[in-house]
């Protein structure tokens, strides 16, 4: 764990150095001997004349500074500028994975007239604070932090963070009771997850949801970009949004693969497309550990942990993963220069599972199954819990774990229920 490791989906921070003092010589006339010809203040024996036997030219050349004030101002500091240092050591201080001191460096910026995001992201860490003072999420969390410092696969993060959440969490039932009570609470459901998943590993919030990761795990010599979803059934995860850039060939293909892209025959063109797909996604998604859960409605809780960009990859080069096009009557477009219309044609990743026959050309029988599906710029993660099961065994960089409920079954809907109404939230007198 001491040696630095540079794979991929780990990324290291660097704190940029203080700034120093300037360089008075630097750029500036060469400097002289006092006195000199290139003194400015003139030769001895100038230097030698008394104040009183000023020339009345000098006299009249000096500036009045009797109205000059004591001190000049200064230009004021930026205060995003000032926010964005105190953010990056308050990701420094994580790492000790002190609720206090970072509850207190919180209170420190929380009374600024802070823009929008700033503002997120204060209150967001200081709900994760209020969390891991909680007795039992504090020695759950501290348990968790210890797996991950002492056991982590750096290529396939997720896969570890899950495994310790989940070993830590099947010790303490009530904790995990947690994830049903998160169930019950609607539209605020993901953020609260994501909240519980932060104080659980001790990470600072970044995100809520979007494009980029939403915890950030950070340790001395690197981090861990955890991407958080929370859902009732599978078939319809959001992963993010991802786009095809117009320069993606040229970073994936070498020359004679670009030729065969342009000039080469349908079998080829459609090879070297779909590998270039596979190859866009798992760059976009590299550095991010997907930790995603799922509540039954009899309770269970099952989770997935993934490091989707890794799995991917590896995956498509096995021979797991194939890229289709679709084909829907209703397709994303734009007019080109031309005033034509080009249809943007949706697609699907398709896992190849192997339904035990033997082919007509005596080889296993294979079919494909929809995994992922790409809609309106969009990825989802479209598989349904078996297929993830059956998928988590071959594909490198996905574990699926489940924790049934163990309780009275008539006290699940009283559990799911034990959530403040809106009233108890926005009426409260403070």
């Amino acid at each position: 764990m001491a040696n630095r490791n540079l794979e991929d989906w780990l990324v290291e921070f660097d704190i940029p150095p203080a700034g120093g003092q300037p360089d008075m010589g630097a750029g500036g006339a060469p400097m002289s001997q006092p006195g000199g010809p290139g003194d400015p203040m003139g030769t001895g024996d100038q230097a030698a004349m008394p104040p009183d036997h000023m020339s009345v030219d000098q006299q009249q050349g000096l500036d009045d500074i009797s109205d000059d004030p004591q001190y000049p101002d200064m230009p004021e500091e930026n205060e995003e500028d000032d926010f964005e240092i105190w953010k990056v050591k308050y990701i420094q201080e994580s790492i000790k994975g002190d609720p206090q001191k970072l509850e207190a460096m919180i209170k420190e910026v929380r009374d600024r007239d802070l823009d929008p995001n700033p503002r997120k992201f204060v209150e967001d860490n200081l709900q994760i604070n209020f969390l891991r003072k909680n007795a039992n999420v504090f020695q759950a969390s501290n348990e968790i932090r210890k797996l991950i410092k002492k056991d982590l696969d750096r290529t396939n993060p997720a896969t570890s963070v899950l495994s310790h959440i989940v070993q830590v969490l099947e010790q303490n039932p009530l904790m995990n009771d947690v994830f049903i009570k998160i169930s019950g609470l609607g539209g605020g459901k993901m953020d609260q997850h994501r909240k519980f998943v932060g104080a659980l590993t001790g990470s600072v919030q970044v995100g809520s949801g979007g494009v980029n990761e939403d915890l950030v795990f950070e340790e001395t010599d690197y981090s861990i970009r955890i991407s958080t979803r929370f859902l009732s059934k599978w078939g319809d995860v959001n992963l993010g949004r991802w786009f095809l850039k117009e320069d993606d060939p040229e970073r994936y293909l070498k020359e004679a693969e670009l030729e065969r892209l342009e000039n080469g025959s349908p079998e080829e063109k459609d090879v070297l497309r779909r590998r270039v797909v596979i190859e866009s996604i798992a760059e976009h998604f590299r550095e991010r550990a997907f930790i995603i859960d799922v509540v039954g409605s009899d309770g269970s809780v099952q989770h997935l942990g993934w490091d989707l960009g890794t799995s991917l990859k590896s995956a498509y080069l096995d021979g797991k993963l194939v890229v289709r096009s679709k084909n829907p009557d209703a397709k994303e477009a734009f007019i080109d220069e031309q005033g034509a219309i080009v249809p943007i044609p949706n697609m699907s990743i398709y896992y190849v599972k192997e339904t035990g026959d033997i082919d007509s050309h005596e080889g296993p029988s294979t079919e494909e199954l929809e995994f992922i599906d790409h809609r309106d710029g969009v990825l989802y993660l479209s598989a349904q819990l078996s297929l993830i099961k059956e998928a988590s065994m071959s594909l490198q960089g996905m574990i699926v774990q489940e924790a049934p409920y163990n309780g009275n079954p008539t006290d699940l809907l009283r559990i799911k229920r034990c959530v403040p109404s809106s009233p108890e939230i926005i009426m409260k007198n403070c």
